[in-house]
């Protein structure tokens, strides 16, 4: 079985950016993953990545993989099933084959939450988001909905107030509780935020796009948008399964490195604890990590394979 230098699991940006770099590093490099892009492929528009006024996210995820075949990087689209070994000899388990690797980069990503209604997934992108720094500024004199009641729902209400003529926040709970009490008082101080407590999005109205909803209490709002902030799942049990250290929220714990608790084993992207969740950043740590696995793979050609400094 052929002896991969790195093999990345995960083709988000992190995953490309990686493959990228551990290719220009002249590494042996497999790059497997579920589908191009990873969550930016959902998104209809991307405005904030370096290069791009305006890309399909599809689009832009496709020059990604463009741009790491072209440096001969061998890319497998497949779920990966378990890793397993020790470093120098890890053995990658997908659907449709094994693979061994000196090295392996868990850039698995993460989920968003979704509300499971009806006709949300045909709405996504046509008024339904999940990421206001995305998609923000689309909604400009416009009115939007935020659902959800954490510190990332009330982020996103505050963002999109500098754009939008009115926001309103449907939380399922009579008050908030989780968020953080100055990221409270702000919303409550932000006049062109409202909340309505107490209720769930029952249903979504529009045909061609996203018109409004309709609350379980039987009430319905006009929206242009509805950003959905109800949190997001990271995927992160291959790495438990491996016995990497995962926080409480179930992200992978990473140093400033990129590598984890296990020796070999690196990690980055939106699956790793990081404040900020975007392509860019998930970009520049899937750099991160592909540099610590070069310069463990010279460092262990000099003292040996396996050895710690």
């Amino acid at each position: 079985m052929k002896m991969y230098d790195v093999v990345i699991i995960g083709t988000g940006p992190a995953g490309y950016t990686a493959a990228l770099y551990s290719a220009r590093y002249r590494l042996d490099t497999l790059l497997v993953g579920m589908m191009p892009g990873g969550m930016i492929s959902e998104a209809p528009d991307v405005c904030n990545f370096p290069s791009y006024d305006n890309i399909n996210g599809m689009d832009l995820a496709m020059k990604m993989e463009e741009q790491v075949r072209s440096l001969d990087v061998e890319v497998v689209y497949d779920s990966v099933e378990n890793v397993q070994g020790v470093n120098n000899d890890f053995t990658v388990k997908a659907g449709m084959g094994e693979y061994k690797a000196r090295k392996v980069i868990l850039a698995t990503g993460q989920e968003r939450r979704r509300l499971h209604l009806e006709r949300e997934k045909e709405l996504t992108g046509k008024g339904v988001s999940y990421c206001a720094t995305c998609d923000a500024a689309f909604y400009r004199d416009k009115t939007v909905g935020v659902i959800g009641g954490g510190n990332a729902a009330l982020a996103a209400a505050l963002l999109l107030s500098r754009y939008a003529d009115g926001v309103m926040i449907f939380y399922r709970r009579e008050q908030f509780t989780r968020p953080e009490p100055i990221r409270i008082l702000e919303v409550e101080q932000e006049v062109k935020i409202k909340t309505v407590f107490g209720v769930n999005i029952a249903k979504l109205l529009g045909q061609d796009r996203l018109r409004g909803v309709e609350l379980d209490d039987g009430n319905t709002y006009d929206l242009d948008g509805l950003f959905v902030e109800i949190g997001s799942t990271p995927n992160s049990q291959l790495a438990r399964n491996m016995g990497v250290d995962v926080t409480e929220e179930g992200y992978i714990a990473a140093d400033t490195f990129r590598r984890t608790n296990i020796h070999g084993i690196y990690a980055a992207g939106d699956v790793i604890a990081s404040p900020l969740k975007q392509a860019v950043t998930a970009a520049g740590q899937g750099a991160e990590a592909a540099d610590s696995a070069y310069q463990d793979i010279q460092r262990e050609k000099v003292t040996g394979a396996g050895k710690d400094e």
